[in-house]
């Protein structure tokens, strides 16, 4: 046994480059998400072009689900699971190293319910659950890593076949009348029971949702994919690749051509991610979205590496560093800044009342107003608020969180 204590990493040995991609997968996530706060998701189609920018709105739209849907996401699971790599190799070795993960794990998912029960599209209980898996795989061979990862990632589109020729035939799709439509809720109760000024409405509403976008997981298979890209995440940075080899050119290339393409090809078919395929066109819809998503995510990281080692001094990348160093912070700030925005139950109430160019303007100033309170907060301390609640929870014990002079 290794009598070597178990400590948690100091914030001066923080990789920096992780934390700008932290920052910047953070902010593709607040431009994915704010589509739910901000009622656009729900709202009935007839509404939305109700309130005029159409044009201008699909234009935004497709872009959105182009460039970031489902991109960023795939970026911040790698991220997880580069986290988990580093933590691992420094302490796996070192007495305590389980015990103490799988409690911060617990307070992950402890954290990640009461998300939820604001607001059904957290991600933080679902992490904390694969988190789990991918402790128990800590050992692999980096070989068996790789393959891992791709099998996992996979293994819906073998699943959603199996679905096909049993039962998904059976399921009733609801007529698409809005963004996300429901087979027992019309887009029309859920905006009025989120525009309710009454708390047990809205509770209930989300508490719906939340029921749905877990039965969503079944078609879509984000667990698998989650724990797929966790493990990927954990080899790619094993061997380099994301600090070193994805900013190399005969890497970097093939990843923008296969993302662009791919998403691309998805973008002319139809086809659902969150459904149960009834016929092989969205069988092959899913994969070649899923291709298009994964490599594009790498295309991301590997761009962005490039831009770091070429202008380390660009002022936004510090930025995006600090926000990202408070991930956590950052995360559930949006959540707490977007219902602060648009429920009317709390305060403004612009539920279901702007245009997507509108809602992204809100978006932007969201990230202005979490920039410079990222910067200004780690001026004087050294860790995010929440990270910092996480860490002392973690370890049973009171850490100094200011500077020190």
């Amino acid at each position: 046994m290794n009598q070597t204590e178990m400590k948690p990493t100091l914030a001066k040995n923080r990789i920096i480059f992780l934390d700008v991609l932290r920052g910047f997968a953070l902010v593709g996530i607040l431009y994915a998400n704010i589509l739910s706060w901000s009622g656009l998701k729900f709202l009935p189609f007839d509404s939305i072009i109700a309130l005029g920018n159409i044009e201008t709105d699909k234009l935004l739209y497709n872009l959105l689900k182009f460039f970031v849907d489902t991109k960023f996401y795939t970026i911040f699971s790698l991220l997880f699971g580069i986290g988990f790599y580093i933590q691992f190799s420094r302490n796996g070795e070192k007495d305590g190293f389980n015990k103490t993960y799988l409690k911060r794990l617990g307070i992950l998912f402890a954290v990640g319910v009461i998300h939820a029960l604001c607001w059904s599209g957290d991600i933080l209980t679902l992490y904390a659950l694969m988190g789990v898996l991918l402790w128990s795989m800590r050992k692999l061979p980096t070989k068996k890593l790789l393959w891992t990862a791709i099998i996992l990632f996979t293994f819906p589109i073998f699943l959603d076949i199996i679905y096909m020729f049993t039962f998904a035939q059976d399921i009733v799709k609801p007529e698409a009348t809005a963004l996300k439509t429901y087979a027992d809720m019309a887009p029309a109760a859920v905006v009025e029971g989120f525009r309710s000024s009454n708390y047990l409405d809205v509770f209930r509403t989300n508490l719906h949702n939340l029921y749905w976008r877990w039965y969503d997981f079944i078609p879509s298979g984000r667990p698998f994919k989650v724990l797929g890209l966790f493990m990927l995440g954990f080899y790619l940075h094993k061997t380099e690749f994301i600090t070193v080899k994805s900013k190399q050119i005969k890497y970097l290339l093939p990843l923008i051509i296969l993302g662009v393409t791919f998403t691309g090809l998805a973008a002319t078919m139809t086809g659902s991610i969150a459904s149960f395929s009834k016929s092989w066109s969205n069988v092959l819809y899913k994969l070649t979205h899923e291709v298009g998503q994964v490599s594009l995510g790498l295309a991301y990281i590997g761009l962005l590496a490039l831009l770091v080692d070429k202008f380390p001094k660009f002022f936004l990348f510090a930025w995006l560093k600090n926000y990202g160093q408070q991930s956590m912070s950052s995360y559930i700030g949006h959540t707490v800044i977007g219902i602060l925005i648009f429920y009317p139950i709390i305060a403004w109430g612009y539920f279901g009342e702007l245009t997507l160019q509108q809602t992204f303007t809100v978006a932007a100033g969201i990230l202005v107003f979490q920039f410079a309170f990222s910067y200004v907060w780690f001026k004087f301390f050294s860790f995010g608020p929440i990270e910092w609640l996480w860490r002392c929870a973690t370890y049973g014990k009171w850490f100094p969180i200011r500077k020190q002079k």
